[in-house]
């Protein structure tokens, strides 16, 4: 194996030493004839704090300043290693649990992914794209709040429309408590990616903590051309995890299509009552009972039943979510009675056309909408919401600082409404007291 290895590199390296000169023919020549051990030569790693802030979902500060606002996330370190409540610092809205046990926190929806562990995120652009060899956040105080860490590779400065936005997980865990309120720099050990990015995503889980985490910079290493080894790595199948798209969710769409090939013959399994059997099927998640479809008739049947989305929560999937996606969901949805889209349809992933038609075909029951951070919507999108839901009673709007002012005006509408989240939002007085 190691002998066609060699052959193979030596083949690429010939034709590379074509177009470059002799001298750098023979060092390559030479890397591969000696020996597997032999060690190629790699770009030099870069080093680069964040040049941008680009989106976040919440902060501690006022929008007006610089003190614990995500602003502060940007450039070299202001604080670091030193610790303690430092106003120069990147620091969230909340910490704790008391947050979700107030009387006015929503119950939690069902289905949401055990491993779906974010509260909050920050999105950080990077003055040039690099294949990331290590990720640094620096926490000044009470760290352990990131849960996860992703890669996108869309350029965020580039003047081109993205016309295909992925993100990679590079790292993710549980929320956890460090011993210590001290400073500290966290590396964890990432995933190699196949693209280069300059834009990185932190998501954040604070609600083991006894006070705010405060973060002061993050650093990211990485080298500008891809390495060579990474071409050759074998891809590894999980037996226990298979179907028919190659992500977790392939972009929600797919594994939401109804299969044409089924089979039947459900040996004592179709015997069970049909509320028993769908009694099972409400602790699957979205995506293993998307899979489950396709598997017979009768499971199909259960699987698209309305009564398994009365609750449904796409805030997890929210890098994969397109107008596909809800199309694709649109026939199971007809009594669906709440829905969480934060974080959901950014950068073009969802459209007016695509939110409007899923909207008018599953918002007639709709008695709760969860939009934060949705940056898609305008005052059109709005309008639909008011004209489709004539029975919403909660509506939260936080963060989506893009709306204008004139799209609130649709919210009076909404007659039955009793909670309205509007924090981060450009209401302005007039547009509340008509409301």
């Amino acid at each position: 194996m190691l002998t066609l290895l060699s052959m193979f590199y030596y083949i690429c390296l010939r034709r590379r030493s074509r177009s470059g000169t002799r001298g750098e023919a023979l060092t390559s020549r030479r890397a591969v004839e000696s020996g597997p051990r032999a060690v190629l030569p790699v770009s030099v790693e870069v080093e680069q704090y964040a040049k941008e802030v680009l989106d976040f979902s919440s902060h501690y500060g006022s929008e007006n300043s610089m003190s614990y606002t995500m602003w502060n996330l940007a450039g070299v370190p202001n604080v670091y290693p030193s610790s303690g409540d430092f106003t120069q610092t990147a620091v969230f809205r909340a910490y704790g649990m008391w947050w979700e046990q107030c009387a006015s926190a929503p119950p939690p929806f069902r289905r949401t992914p055990k491993s779906f562990h974010s509260q909050d995120y920050i999105e950080l652009g990077f003055e040039e794209p690099v294949y990331p060899t290590a990720v640094e956040v620096l926490e000044t105080y009470y760290p352990g709040a990131i849960v996860q860490i992703l890669a996108c590779s869309h350029n965020p400065f580039s003047q081109n429309p993205p016309t295909d936005v992925r993100w990679e997980v590079l790292w993710s865990g549980e929320p956890t408590k460090m011993l210590t309120p001290q400073a500290r720099q966290f590396s964890p050990t990432i995933k190699h990616i196949n693209f280069p990015t300059n834009l990185l995503r932190l998501e954040v889980n604070s609600s083991l903590l006894d006070y705010y985490t405060e973060l002061d910079a993050v650093i990211l290493r990485g080298v500008k051309e891809r390495p060579m080894l990474a071409l050759y790595k074998m891809p590894v199948i999980d037996i226990s995890d298979l179907s028919d798209s190659e992500e977790e969710l392939s972009d929600v769409g797919g594994p939401f299509r109804d299969s044409k090939h089924q089979r039947t013959g459900n040996g004592y399994f179709d015997k069970l009552p049909y509320e028993l059997i769908q009694l099972i099927l409400s602790h699957l998640t979205l995506p293993d009972l998307s899979r489950l479809a396709q598997s017979c008739k009768l499971l199909h049947q259960h699987c698209c039943d309305p009564l398994q989305y009365t609750q449904l929560s796409l805030q997890p999937y929210w890098g994969r979510l397109s107008d596909a996606s809800l199309g694709h969901l649109q026939s199971r949805c007809t009594l669906l009675q709440r829905l969480n889209l934060s974080w959901t349809g950014n950068r073009g992933a969802l459209t007016l056309t695509g939110f409007s038609s899923f909207m008018k075909a599953c918002g007639v029951s709709l008695v709760s909408l969860e939009l934060s951070c949705c940056h898609f919507l305008n005052e059109a999108c709005m309008e639909v919401v008011s004209q489709t839901c004539p029975g919403l009673q909660e509506l939260n709007l936080s963060s989506c600082d893009r709306l204008n002012s004139q799209a609130f005006t649709h919210i009076s509408k909404l007659t039955r409404l009793r909670r309205l989240v509007l924090y981060r939002t450009k209401i302005e007085v007039r547009t509340v007291n008509s409301v």
